[in-house]
């Protein structure tokens, strides 16, 4: 009777744990990723908002990014073993904001390696609830325990995981955040860019630095990548880095002309309107910020 019992609860917990339904698409042939929508994280798309990437490695699979929660981590990981049933040997979170890494939980449990930047040591905030505790669902968040890489880094690294070389490499000063690491496939030559590269919806700056992002952008471009997978946006051709390059590079422009002509923030924010990018999603609350937030660092150039 024990013995049934625990099995019906089972059942029933399987059947109630929140699933995703994420679908993976093929980069190349050793690399899937799962692709969010280009929208602010609610309890409708559960934090489903950011994306992130299998790399097969022969031996198993290299994880980028675990996403906004347990639910998340595990509905991918469940999609890719329908495509190939490869234990996970690697985790890596490349920054700091909690769409990336709150899936960590789910292997860590089981005993897998994280590693990030030791960015995680200084600026991971763990005393406050995360974003994702505040605004997706409990549902969606259930099992959900925020936890850090078990391994930082502070510099470029190589590493060899199964038939994969990966170039981890973080960017030389803040960008979109203090440190973003990018990891590099020379084989496939696919980088995975994170939030250095945002396309369908606008990148936002606030607590980076425009400066640091088109040097961290000009940096990556020399690795002369043939498919470029951003942290938010479903392009993923060799340009898909350009309009986030455009959108910073016109953006810090205007702000120092106008700072030039000695124009108030508040005066530059509606001078700087950039109105052909209010096609892209996220226009409306996210680009008075970015110009409020570059003009803070321009002005002192």
């Amino acid at each position: 009777m024990k013995t049934l019992l625990g099995t019906l609860l089972l059942a029933v917990t399987s059947l109630s744990a929140y699933d995703y339904a994420l679908k993976p698409v093929r980069i190349t042939s050793d690399v899937h990723c799962f692709f969010g929508k280009p929208e602010i994280m609610d309890k409708t798309n559960n934090g489903n908002i950011v994306n992130s990437c299998y790399i097969d490695a022969g031996e198993g699979y290299v994880v980028v990014d675990t996403g906004p929660s347990y639910a998340y981590a595990e509905s991918a990981y469940n999609a890719m073993k329908k495509i190939k049933s490869l234990p996970v040997k690697l985790v890596i979170n490349t920054h700091i904001h909690d769409d990336h890494w709150l899936g960590n939980n789910y292997f860590t449990e089981q005993g897998i390696k994280v590693l990030g930047s030791d960015d995680f040591k200084i600026n991971a905030d763990m005393r406050e609830p995360t974003r994702m505790q505040t605004y997706i669902s409990r549902e969606a968040y259930a099992s959900t325990k925020p936890t850090l890489p078990t391994e930082m880094i502070s510099s470029d690294t190589n590493l060899t995981i199964g038939n994969q070389k990966l170039q981890l490499i973080i960017a030389k000063n803040k960008a979109h955040t203090a440190k973003d690491m990018v990891v590099f496939l020379p084989k496939s030559k696919v980088l995975i860019a994170a939030d250095l590269v945002f396309n369908d919806r606008l990148p936002s700056v606030r607590g980076g630095d425009i400066n640091g992002w088109i040097a961290a952008l000009d940096d990556v471009d020399k690795l002369g990548a043939t498919h470029i997978v951003g942290g938010h946006g479903n392009r993923t051709d060799k340009g898909a880095a350009a309009m986030t390059r455009e959108y910073f590079t016109q953006m810090r422009t205007e702000i120092r002309s106008a700072i030039a002509e000695g124009l108030s923030i508040d005066d530059t924010i509606k001078k700087v309107s950039m109105e052909s990018y209010k096609k892209y999603k996220l226009y409306e609350g996210t680009h008075r910020h970015n110009v409020e937030a570059s003009y803070r660092i321009l002005e002192w150039e």
